[in-house]
């Protein structure tokens, strides 16, 4: 009888962590969802900034697109 008692608990405690399982995995399957989402408006809105800068660089002479290549970032 305790045996029984014992492996019911044991059962009733598996049935509990499996249904917690089965709630981070949807949680998660939310959150990648959601951050999926995100990183696809982020490169629609880098493609629309790249768009934006080849305009506005037909605007700046070539002498200058050379002096801006030449800079190094990590001097200043």
């Amino acid at each position: 009888m305790i045996v029984c008692a014992g492996l019911l608990i044991h059962s009733n405690h598996q049935k509990n962590r499996n249904a917690e399982i089965v709630d981070q995995y949807f949680d998660l399957q939310m959150e990648y969802e959601k951050i999926f989402d995100d990183v696809q408006e982020l490169e629609q809105y880098s493609e629309r900034l790249e768009e934006q800068v080849d305009i506005l660089t037909t605007y700046i002479s070539p002498a200058v697109l050379i002096e801006l290549d030449s800079i190094d970032p990590t001097t200043e």
